[in-house]
């Protein structure tokens, strides 16, 4: 009787417990500052940059993570791979950090720009959809014009698409997201001709 209540007692216990972490929960990477802020030794996040690690080309990813990039997109068949920056995200990332951090981490607020790749891995034109800050929005598109892509696979040949690019601003400091103007910058394009 004594090993049934314990068994009973262990199950309800489980239950109501949150469940562990398991390999498809989908980890949030982040960039942090180059310098820790005035007053403190700990460098803090500054991009909160997704589900992909930063560091990693698109053919070594997991296959978890190849899906969580190709979620993106919204008819890709499973033999079918999106474009992917050919040297992973984070020279990208240096570069939107850099401008970020030279703003003063004023501009808090989600940066998303869509990037036409052409069938050889090169980058056509940007579009700007939403930034705190036109320039930092520059920054982010000039690094994501002048990367090098893994060009999208369509039925097993390279072919043209859009990579869209991501991320969040923010910072230590609780600010809100503006720009000089009080909007959000938008509509800036980017590209040239190939």
């Amino acid at each position: 009787m004594r090993i049934l209540h314990l068994s009973l007692i262990s199950i309800l216990l489980a239950a109501s417990l949150p469940a562990a972490a398991t390999e498809t929960d989908q980890r949030q990477y982040t960039v942090k500052q180059t310098e820790p802020s005035v007053g403190s030794n700990i460098r803090r996040e500054i991009i909160r940059a997704g589900t992909v690690p930063l560091d990693k080309r698109y053919a070594d990813l997991t296959p978890e993570q190849k899906a969580s990039v190709k979620s993106a997109y919204e008819s890709m068949k499973a033999d079918d791979e999106p474009p992917f920056p050919a040297n992973g995200l984070m020279p990208i990332l240096k570069v939107v950090r850099n401008a970020h951090e030279q703003a003063n981490l004023k501009f808090k607020g989600p940066l998303t720009l869509y990037v036409q790749v052409d069938s050889s891995g090169k980058a056509t034109d940007v579009s700007v959809v939403q930034s705190p800050d036109a320039d930092i929005a520059r920054s982010a598109a000039y690094a994501l014009m002048v990367q090098p892509y893994k060009p999208a696979v369509c039925s097993g040949q390279p072919c043209a698409m859009q990579y869209p690019f991501h991320v969040d601003l923010v910072g230590p400091e609780q600010q809100e997201m503006t720009t000089a103007s009080g909007n959000p910058a938008s509509g800036i394009m980017i590209g040239h001709d190939n």
